[in-house]
């Protein structure tokens, strides 16, 4: 069983060190996901919904949600997509519930997205105040995969969609065939947000499970899963360093919309 390791970091300085001194340690590629509660679990939003339990249920529920998705956003859609990937990453953009997790190869947005999302307001000295813990999360996609895929010629690697180790994972595929596990996946940068954000995903299959759980329940490779616990007090000082260190809305959100949450947050408005 492997023990889920976790560190509580007070500051910008520490986090960056930290991070380097993990990608040493390792010595391989890392994803990073942020989380606005500590409490939060790495599960995706099809697999939250509150009156679906089995896994079929939840195929057919993802291809009605599909359709409807696929039917209703022709007047809005400006390309063709070729195949139920494109449509999966493209829900997933608008905040459709899918199989789809989102993660990031930028430690810093990763920050950016667990500092900002955190619960806060503005208290009368128009300073920043947190009511929760928040966190972030450490994956190494590769070592993940390799237990995942499970298979003794596989190395371990990220999976781009046209790979053969997805087939029983593709959206309104044969669920009967799909693995337990999730997996560690290219998508299509199809937006602007994603390329800002470098944008990656983990694509769950049968076990609905939290990958957290699953990792501990079911022997992973320890070290492929960390978690990082910012405590509340100490999230404005993070607000202020990554803001100070150039990632901000605007950077994160390259559009009008990150423009004008920006200048709100500048100007003390709140967000």
């Amino acid at each position: 069983m492997a023990i889920l390791n976790e560190e509580i970091i007070s500051n910008y300085k520490d986090f960056v060190a930290f991070i380097e001194d993990l990608r040493a340690r390792l010595g391989r590629s890392l994803w990073f996901r942020g989380a606005g509660k500590q409490t939060y679990e790495l599960t995706p939003t099809l697999y939250r919904h509150r009156y679906t339990v089995n896994v079929e249920d939840f195929m057919k529920l993802e291809e009605s949600l599909l359709q409807r998705f696929q039917q209703r956003s022709i007047p809005f859609t400006v390309r063709d997509m070729k195949d139920p990937w494109e449509w999966l990453f493209f829900m997933q953009h608008y905040g459709v519930p899918t199989r789809l997790l989102d993660w990031t190869e930028s430690p810093l947005t990763a920050l950016f997205f667990a500092v900002t999302s955190s619960p806060h307001e503005l208290d009368a000295s128009q300073a920043y105040s947190f009511s929760h813990d928040a966190a972030l999360w450490v994956l190494s996609p590769d070592d993940w995969n390799r237990k995942s895929v499970d298979l003794a010629s596989f190395p371990g690697r990220v999976l781009s969609t046209n790979d053969s180790n997805l087939n029983a994972y593709i959206p309104v595929g044969d669920c009967s065939l799909m693995k337990d596990f999730p997996l560690a996946i290219y998508g299509s940068h199809n937006s602007q947000r994603i390329v800002a954000q470098r944008g990656v995903f983990v694509v769950f299959g049968k076990d609905k499970n939290p990958m957290e759980k699953i990792y501990v329940d079911n022997d992973f490779p320890q070290d492929c899963l960390y978690k990082i616990v910012f405590e509340k007090n100490d999230l404005p000082a993070l607000l202020d360093a990554i803001r100070k260190n150039g990632i901000t809305d605007s950077v994160m959100f390259p559009d009008l919309d990150g423009l004008a949450r920006e200048i709100r947050r500048e100007f003390k408005f709140g967000e």
